[in-house]
Parts: structure tokens; C-alpha cells; sequence
């Protein structure tokens, strides 16, 4: 979330280096993980508190956060490689820890420009600013942090520290958005200037992750199935149908959950539902490695996410508030299972079919940001046409269903018959390994 197959020929004869220590990797995810919940699934709570702003401009500050974000992770390998032919001192931990410093100054200045902002001198110009910062600046963390991660590991050791990433940057986010609630109705700008010491602490932990990512090993699986190259491939298809919806459910929650009734200081852990299930989903995955190579994973995890995200849009419009409200919160539960389930197949294909290299986990992250691109592009086509804004005379949730159902359905059950269909292929090819 940095080695490069370009290596240079003075770092090529060089012998492949350990793994860099877990604990510290894990360390650095859980604690950068406070910074990006806080931009991706708190800001909206925070700027509706503290700037009055409404599904429109949540909308518009996720979309300025998914723009940048794809180029902020396919840059990064190729932008360090740049830099660190330039300058000798530049190493992915520096620049890691030069990242992290910034991210955490910006953190602040909403807080620094809040007399400005209450007099309407200058506007909520710096919330805008620390979201295109986080996109960028966050989009080229998490591909550095994915190879000091895999770097080095392969096979068991790989599976065990994929899922264990998982794990705690998931379990951060729950944890995050729950502690979040207390503060978001009289102290949102200060909880954004609490990331100061949080980002601090993240440039301090990239003393022990080793200046460089270790190298990849040699493949000890010359016999890995050639299926899995398939499976990512359709896990990369669903991957961003994942986060369109992730990227349309994070800045619509507050609204979404207030029109079944639930209020604050509430609002932000009950959005944590899909959270605490993707965090389960996690760790059932990291310790049951069944999934691996079977066809039935990417089948279930897509009709799961049709599913769930189905109670979350129809929900709001039943007449009785409790089945309302209930519909809601499971379809929440639900769809947390299947964007689980598609993240940890395609983060753990990404790493081993990309043999651990940065660029991999730059092209994982750019999936993702594919899908925080188009998530609010959707809501805000649905909330700019329909009532009470639009001229559409249906309710702006429906609409939501309408543009992305067509476009989660379609993607959902075409990687569903693609998976199927390969399934059969396999099947038929008489493959030892067939599941």
C-alpha cells in the first residue's frame, strides 16, 4: 500500500537482503492506517460537522481523493527510481518518512485556517488540499509499504504476512472510525490535527523497515498453478467494482444512516459494520488457505457484494423503520464479507504472481483507485439528478441503484461466469490441482 525489476547492476550483484522485520511493517500499516481512515471514511463525517457540507460536496471531496490516487500509485516505483538516480541519499525509507512527515503538517491545517474559514474569508479551501495530498501522497505510500511487506517472502511466509497485513490495516479502520464518533460533532478539525504525532510516529518506524525493500526470492514453486494468473485476473476486474462501492458508501454514510434513524454520536460505528466483517473476512482467509487456486472464491465473494450492497440502497426506502434500519446494518455486514473476500484474493495474487515488486503493488493500488474514482462519480450523477435537487422524480438512494447496480451487476456476474467458465476449462483440462 522500493524494488523495481530494474534494479540498477551495482544493486543487481548484490546478494538478496532478509525480509524486512514484520513486526515493523505491520507496525508502520496499523499506524499509517489511522491517517487513511480518517481521509477516506472520516472525512465526510468531519467536513459535514465542521463546514455544514452535504452528500454534493462529500461527493466532490472523495472524487478529488480517487483522481489523484491512481496516479500517486503508479508513479511510485518509477518515480523513486528517478529520484534515487539522482540523488544517493534517497532511499524508499526516506522517502517514506519524508511522505509521512508531510502528510501529517497538512493534517493541521484545517485547524490553522478555521478562524478564516468561520469568517468566510478564505473558504474550506485546506480540506480540499489535505484530501488531494492524502490521495497522492497515499496512493504512492501503500505500493512501498506492499513490497518492504512481500519482499523477500514467498509461499507460506508470504500467505502468513499477506494476511496478517490484512488484518491490521482492516482491524486500524474499525478501530479508527469507532473512536472517531465522540469526536466528529464539536472536535472534527482537531481530530484531523490529531494525525500530526500519528504520521510521526510513521516516518519514526521506517528506521527499522531497512532503507530498501529485499529483493525477490527465486521462485520456489516452479510448479505454482498457471491458474493463478487467471485468478488475478478476474480478482482485478472485481477489485475496483469493490471499491466503487466502498468509494460510494464511505462519503454517503452519514446520509445514509440518518435516513433510517440512526443519529450521532452513532453514525460513525455503524458505518464500522462493513469494516468489523471485512476485518473477520481477513483473518479467516489469513488462517484458511483453502481459498488458494479455487474458482468458487472470486464466484461467492461477488454475489455476496451484489447482495449486500442491494439492503444498503433499498433499505432507507421500506416503509417500517426497524426492518429499514435492519436491512441496512446486514446489508452493511454483508457487503464488508465480500469486499473481504476480493481484496484478500487480489492483494495475495497481486504479490505472488508480481514476484513482490513495487510496481505490482502500485498497479494493486491503482485498481483500487479506479473504483474511488468511479464510486463518486456515481453518487454524485444520482444526487445532482434526482430530488430534491434534480429533476428526476425519484429519491436520489434509488437512482444509486439503478447506475451502480447496472454497472456492479454487470462487472459482478461477468467476472462470475469468467471465473466459472475457467473453473471448467481447468476442470476439463484434467489439472491435478482442481478446485
Amino acid at each position: 500500500m522500493v524494488a523495481s525489476k530494474a534494479r540498477t547492476s551495482a544493486d543487481a550483484a548484490q546478494p538478496a537482503m532478509l525480509p524486512a522485520p514484520l513486526w515493523a511493517v505491520l507496525s508502520f500499516t496499523f499506524v499509517g492506517s489511522v491517517g487513511t481512515a480518517v481521509a477516506t471514511v472520516g472525512v465526510p463525517f468531519l467536513a459535514q460537522s465542521a463546514y455544514g457540507y452535504g452528500e454534493t460536496e462529500v461527493l466532490l471531496l472523495a472524487l478529488l481523493y480517487g483522481t489523484v490516487y491512481i496516479p500517486g500509485a503508479l508513479g511510485a516505483g518509477p518515480a523513486l527510481r528517478r529520484l534515487a538516480s539522482r540523488y544517493a541519499w534517497l532511499t524508499s525509507g526516506r522517502l517514506l518518512a519524508g511522505i509521512s512527515i508531510v502528510l501529517g503538517l497538512l493534517a493541521v491545517l484545517p485547524l490553522v485556517t478555521r478562524p478564516a474559514a468561520e469568517s468566510g474569508t478564505m473558504g474550506a479551501w485546506a480540506i480540499w488540499l489535505m484530501m488531494a495530498a492524502q490521495g497522492v501522497l497515499s496512493g504512492a505510500t501503500w505500493p512501498i509499504v506492499e513490497s518492504y511487506l512481500s519482499g523477500g517472502r514467498r509461499g507460506e511466509s508470504l500467505r502468513h504476512a499477506a494476511g496478517m497485513f490484512n488484518i491490521t490495516w482492516g482491524g486500524c479502520i474499525v478501530v479508527s472510525l469507532a473512536a472517531l464518533g465522540p469526536f466528529v460533532e464539536h472536535h472534527p478539525l482537531e481530530a484531523l490535527a490529531a494525525m500530526l504525532p500519528v504520521y510521526g510516529l510513521c516516518a519514526l518506524l521506517t528506521i527499522w523497515m531497512g532503507p530498501e525493500p529485499a529483493r525477490s526470492l527465486p521462485d520456489a514453486h516452479p510448479t505454482r498453478p498457471a491458474r493463478y494468473k487467471k485468478l488475478l485476473s478476474v480478482f482485478r476486474v472485481q477489485l475496483p467494482m469493490s471499491f466503487l462501492l466502498v468509494a460510494i458508501l464511505e462519503p454517503v454514510s452519514p446520509f445514509l444512516l440518518a435516513s433510517v434513524a440512526i443519529d450521532d454520536p452513532w453514525r460513525a460505528p455503524a458505518a464500522a459494520i462493513w469494516l468489523a466483517t471485512r476485518v473477520a473476512t481477513f483473518a479467516l482467509f489469513a488462517r484458511w488457505h483453502g481459498w488458494h487456486g479455487r474458482w468458487a472464491m472470486p464466484v461467492v465473494a461477488a454475489s455476496l457484494l451484489l447482495v449486500g450492497f442491494a439492503g444498503i440502497t433499498t433499505g432507507p426506502n421500506l416503509d417500517t423503520l426497524p426492518v429499514a434500519r435492519t436491512v441496512v446494518l446486514l446489508g452493511l455486514a454483508i457487503t464488508g464479507i465480500g469486499v473481504g473476500m476480493i481484496y484478500t484474493g487480489a492483494f495475495y495474487y497481486a504479490m505472488e504472481v508480481g514476484d513482490a515488486e513495487i510496481d505490482a503493488g502500485g498497479k494493486h493500488e491503482a485498481f483500487i483507485g479506479l473504483g474511488y474514482l468511479g464510486g463518486p462519480i456515481v453518487g454524485l450523477i444520482a444526487y445532482g439528478t434526482a430530488q430534491p435537487h434534480g429533476p428526476l422524480s425519484v429519491s436520489p438512494s434509488l437512482l444509486l441503484l439503478a447506475i451502480a447496480g447496472t454497472l456492479v451487476v454487470t462487472l459482478g456476474l461477468g467476472s462470475v461466469v469468467w471465473a466459472i467458465r475457467s473453473g471448467r476449462q481447468d476442470r476439463d483440462s484434467g489439472s491435478p490441482d482442481y478446485r
